[in-house]
């Protein structure tokens, strides 16, 4: 082909400036920190003391969602003394359910893992039903939550 060729001229011009890239030397950039780094460290430092001191204000999930983290706050507020004693029978035999689930899965060397991602969050939510239940019933002023064996002989 002619040196006039579109082949030939474009590899050309294109490696004409290879050996000034090979050879030319780069700049790196400065090892240490960079500019402005202690103002945002100060800035960071500000902030997480700020959110620690907002933290201890709050006193708890608790005071600031008004109840459990589980429960529905007014779950139960509808429902009559032998219904609110049914649910907390329902409730009891859950949690003791589950708390047997958990027993067995620890005699395995995987137990406490599989405790944690299956079977916690279901204890916790058992747990603060069981609270909301016992809670409502008080407010309610039912004697009991154990269901009269009258309702039971009915089923």
């Amino acid at each position: 082909m002619s040196r006039s060729g579109c082949i030939s001229g474009t590899m050309l011009r294109g490696f004409r400036r290879l050996p000034n890239v090979l050879t030319t030397p780069r700049r790196l950039p400065p090892i240490g920190p960079a500019p402005g780094w202690r103002r945002a460290a100060i800035m960071l430092a500000a902030a997480s003391c700020a959110a620690f001191a907002l933290a201890g204000c709050a006193g708890g999930t608790d005071s600031v969602t008004g109840g459990s983290f589980w429960a529905q706050p007014g779950k139960y507020d509808f429902l009559k003394c032998p219904d609110l004693a049914k649910q907390s029978m329902a409730e009891s035999t859950r949690e003791k359910e589950l708390v047997s689930l958990m027993e067995r899965a620890n005699q395995s060397s995987a137990g406490p893992v599989v405790n944690f991602m299956v079977y916690d969050a279901d204890l916790q939510q058992a747990r603060a039903n069981l609270a909301l239940l016992q809670k409502t019933s008080r407010e309610k002023g039912c004697d009991n939550l154990v269901p009269s064996a009258r309702g039971a002989r009915s089923k």
